[in-house]
């Protein structure tokens, strides 16, 4: 690898952008060519962590995956980094239990959840359009692997409790998220979390007379395939969404327009093929096994000490050790795609590099997704419970910050979920009560 030198900075131009190998923010960007003053082995270290080679390097020619991104590339200027994860999606949609991996205890599937980030107009849900079509064209019957976009808990437990593997096309996940929100929808976000790992799931459903129907779902192996912008993502994003996991099982794929823009995508291109293709992949049944050359590789890897030192940031941490999870789905994927049960050293070398390339804009994109824009309004908060010697009526509190209720409502679940404040009611003759605390005091 050539030594890259270093590029002076003006103290003015540096940005704070998270290292990953100095595992904190530092004053570099290495997408725009500016390296920090690291030594020259620290600096040749982050030219390998940043160093993107081109996908089409890493996905065999003439299988699935190619051909579904080069039928991509003819109808839309979606980035395709967007067909590489709509194709991910795509296969592991079709495989549905068909294969697995023994992994801790149980079976790993290789479905996946992702959401593709990017600007707006960024032909984000063209390429979703296009995994859909595919896919609604190998149904049979009332058989359908996709899942209706709007649908309740009850639902989906009576459609899932007959065919637990299927796929979630959500065209804007920023809404989506709000819509999980409401109480119709109570415990679904918290459902989607805990079935990932494909973990059987069992709910009591009551009726309007009071009786219940018992729904299981026998290991499931859901997709989600969805897109965004940081903007409606983080508009609609909750600390709990972080906390509890739910956002950590969502593989980001983060792009820029990275080609010349199609004025006019009208070309019609025959799917066929692709069709063809995928019935193929959907006969391969069975376990899927490590040759011993792919399970050096993978922990030689993995015990690195860069990549040790990523999976315990506190931050991070949940994150990367998602992605190495990953790494053994798109190598099942990789397997399959030759019609094989042996994943083979190119497979886990293959999945690697495209972890790598997938955790490049990871750091920044999440800081955006996470960072409180209204960090100051709940500074505000705290310091005005402070200086009413820690505990203040709720009535008061709502009255000295100006704000609407439901903003005020917002707010302080934020600052109870971090737990930064308490609260209890006292009771009297006549009414209830709700006072703040600060936790500590």
């Amino acid at each position: 690898m050539p030594i890259i030198a270093p590029i002076a900075i003006k103290p003015a131009e540096k940005q704070k952008v998270f290292c990953p190998v100095l595992m904190k923010e530092s004053d570099c960007e290495l997408t725009n060519g500016k390296f920090c003053d690291k030594s020259l082995s620290e600096r040749m270290e982050c030219a390998r962590l940043f160093e993107t080679p081109s996908i089409y390097n890493l996905i065999p020619h003439d299988s699935f995956l190619y051909n579904f991104i080069e039928h991509c590339n003819k109808i839309t200027d979606a980035p395709d980094i967007f067909a590489l994860g709509a194709g991910l999606t795509t296969i592991a949609t079709i495989l549905q239990r068909n294969v697995f991996m023994k992994w801790t205890g149980g079976k790993l599937y290789p479905n996946m959840y992702i959401l593709l980030i990017m600007k707006s107009g960024g032909r984000k849900s063209t390429v979703l359009r296009v995994a859909k079509q595919i896919l609604e064209k190998l149904d049979v019957g009332d058989t359908s692997l996709v899942f209706p976009s709007d649908i309740t808990p009850e639902a989906f437990y009576a459609i899932a409790q007959n065919r637990p593997n299927g796929v979630f096309f959500h065209g804007e996940f920023g809404g989506w998220l709000k819509g999980l929100d409401r109480n119709y929808n109570k415990g679904f976000k918290e459902f989607f979390t805990d079935i990932f790992d494909g973990f059987s799931q069992k709910k009591l459903i009551k009726g309007p007379n009071g009786t219940g129907q018992l729904f299981r779902i026998d290991e499931p192996a859901i997709n989600i395939l969805t897109a965004s912008t940081i903007a409606w993502i983080s508009g609609n994003i909750k600390e709990a969404d972080r906390q509890s996991g739910f956002m950590q099982r969502f593989t980001i794929f983060y792009a820029q327009q990275d080609k010349k823009e199609i004025a006019l995508p009208t070309a019609f291109i025959p799917v066929d093929s692709l069709i063809d293709d995928l019935k193929e992949i959907s006969n391969i049944e069975g376990e899927i096994e490590l040759s011993e050359e792919a399970r050096q590789i993978y922990e030689e890897f993995y015990y690195s000490e860069d990549e040790s030192k990523k999976r315990q940031s506190e931050t991070y941490g949940s994150f990367q050790t998602r992605l190495f999870t990953l790494i053994i789905k798109i190598a099942i994927i990789y397997c399959v795609m030759r019609r094989d049960n042996i994943i083979e050293k190119e497979d886990i070398k293959c999945a690697i590099q495209l972890k790598l390339i997938l955790e490049k804009h990871l750091y920044s994109v999440y800081d955006k997704l996470i960072k409180d824009k209204n960090q100051e309004t709940l500074n505000k908060i705290l310091n005005i419970v402070i200086d009413n010697g820690g505990v203040i009526e709720r009535s008061k509190l709502l009255r000295y910050t100006h704000m609407l209720k439901k903003d005020f409502n917002n707010f302080i679940e934020t600052l109870i979920e971090r737990r930064s404040l308490a609260f209890h009611t006292e009771k009297t003759k006549t009414k209830s009560v709700v006072y703040y605390k600060i936790i500590g005091d």
